[in-house]
């Protein structure tokens, strides 16, 4: 999928053309930065378009392992930077109150098969993955790489989305994919991605070459 046709610019000029506004969820870490890097020059009305985090490290903002600087840096320059953003750590009622479905999730993997700060060992908690759990945002204990308490969206709020985008350039993390595709299909929900690839609340969309 080329950046050239920006698959997520598209997405967000057809919802400020279709109802005035739009609202991008985004992951941080590394995975999302080359589409940061196109995207923030995108020709859209930014000044319509509401961005946050899908889950963010609790630390702050100017810490070197904050989501919320990394969109700061990366994201919000250029003309992206008219948009408004609303920090997950610093105002999460803000966020909960933006209104859904959002238009676009972009989601990243990581090597456990983890997506925002769902992590393998909270697969039996109803609050984090249960389906008709109510959709909200909850904070973990110390999780992840690296280790620190964590603020995300639950599985039942990050499927109010219009369009969920999953980043898995690395071949490593499409093996992920593979193997939660395998469970899933045959009812194996132990990788937290499975739960994703499984429901069929709303679309998700696997992105593993960005043909730069």
């Amino acid at each position: 999928m080329s950046l050239k046709d920006h698959f997520i610019g598209q997405h967000l000029s057809n919802a400020i053309a279709d109802k005035g506004h739009a609202s991008l969820v985004t992951c941080g870490g590394s995975s999302p930065l080359p589409i940061f890097a196109s995207l923030a020059n995108y020709a859209l009305d930014w000044s319509k378009v509401s961005i946050t985090l899908v889950d963010d490290r609790m630390v702050p903002a100017h810490h070197p392992d904050s989501n919320d600087r990394l969109i700061r840096e990366q994201l919000l320059t250029g003309t992206a930077q008219e948009a408004q953003y609303i920090s997950l750590y610093q105002d999460p009622k803000a966020v909960a109150a933006l209104p859904r479905p959002f238009d676009v999730m972009l989601l990243g993997i990581g090597t456990d098969g983890h997506f925002a700060s769902l992590f393998p060992d909270m697969i039996d908690d109803e609050q984090a993955f249960g389906l008709n759990a109510r959709p909200e945002i909850i904070r973990t204990g110390v999780k992840g790489s690296p280790a620190h308490a964590r603020i995300s969206m639950n599985l039942a709020m990050i499927l109010q989305s219009r369009a969920i985008f999953i980043l898995a350039i690395d071949p490593a993390k499409q093996q992920v994919i593979e193997q939660a595709a395998n469970d899933s299909a045959s009812g194996d929900l132990a990788i937290p991605v499975a739960h994703l690839l499984k429901q069929q609340v709303t679309h998700t969309q696997l992105i593993t070459d960005l043909n730069l």
